[in-house]
């Protein structure tokens, strides 16, 4: 039965997947936070163990060393110890010790798995996952087959997401990505955007009628996030009275001074290609914006003072 998996535009992967199902090596699976290098592995177990009837989550048949749990040397030999002693039941079926966030693993711990790699391949096998290729050390990564999980771009998973919703003639405008962005970090996010967009906005949507940066903001971001956006727009145009009016308006939302922070920090990438100066300048402010606040100055007046020095 071949393998299939839900992930998108991971054709060349998947591919060679198919290939060593049979008899699979070591894998070393790298990709960036949120490409679905998880998912891939628990529908790759899957595949692998389904014919024979195990579950890719019985413990007698794979171990997982994850990121929550203690990896410092001594735990990981223990646990990896006891699992490679029990040989596998089935002849020929491989039971699988999976390393997540391997890129997290202390070096020393990396180094305590080359042996039970060595010496229990003909029974066992690993499953190392990582967002970094550099972070796995050279003895285990020349031990397995290097699988590149590419970032797909948010408009190729909106246009797959739209058109399995059954809207293929959704269109949402290129400069309403930058706000996927900022929003939706992972595909399940952007995903799940996706669909409330097209149940909002999808009736009769096309080319001549794209979703537009606005309608995406009204239904996603806090009333503070567009106006930091124009608020920093007003401070690029050093126009001191909209300035305070929108500061003004800003604060009346009840934001947090450290929210505010961060609401301008996400609002720096909506505003395009910015000149070097003017981005230098925009990111001192922020800088000293979180300066103030890790030196308690927390009011409001605080960070006015910031934007309104050079224009006062």
């Amino acid at each position: 039965m071949p393998f299939e998996s839900s992930l998108i535009g991971q054709d060349d992967c998947i591919a060679l997947l198919n290939q060593i199902l049979p008899d699979p090596p070591h894998l070393f699976i790298s990709g960036g936070y949120g490409c679905g290098k998880t998912t891939l592995v628990h529908e790759f177990l899957t595949a692998y163990y389904s014919p024979h009837g195990i579950s890719p989550r019985d413990p007698e048949w794979t171990l997982w060393l994850s990121s929550e749990q203690d990896r410092g040397i001594h735990c990981v030999r223990q646990s990896v110890a006891e699992f490679v002693r029990h040989s596998s039941a089935r002849e020929g079926v491989y039971r699988y010790i999976i390393v997540d966030d391997a890129d997290s693993l202390p070096m020393i711990s990396q180094q305590a798995l080359r042996r039970p790699m060595e010496t229990h391949s003909h029974t066992t096998r690993f499953i190392f996952i990582s967002r970094y290729t550099t972070d796995l050390i050279q003895p285990l990564k020349s031990r397995c087959l290097h699988l590149e999980i590419e970032m797909m771009s948010p408009q190729i998973l909106v246009k797959h997401f739209c058109d399995k919703l059954g809207y293929p003639n959704i269109v949402i405008d290129p400069s309403s990505i930058a706000i996927f962005m900022s929003i939706a970090q992972t595909p399940t996010e952007i995903q799940n955007i996706s669909h409330i967009l097209c149940k909002v906005y999808g009736k009769d949507r096309n080319a001549e009628s794209p979703i537009m940066p606005d309608e995406v903001l009204s239904l996603f971001a806090s009333p503070s996030f567009s106006l930091c956006l124009e608020l920093l727009k007003a401070y690029v145009r050093k126009d001191s009275a909209n300035m305070m009016r929108i500061f003004l308006d800003i604060w009346t939302t009840g934001i947090s001074y450290e929210d505010f922070l961060h609401e301008l920090t996400s609002s720096v990438f909506q505003m395009g290609i910015l000149s070097p100066k003017i981005s230098q300048d925009i990111h001192q402010l922020i800088l000293k914006g979180w300066i103030s606040f890790a030196q308690g100055k927390t009011h409001s007046l605080d960070l006015m003072r910031l934007f309104f020095t050079e224009d006062s």
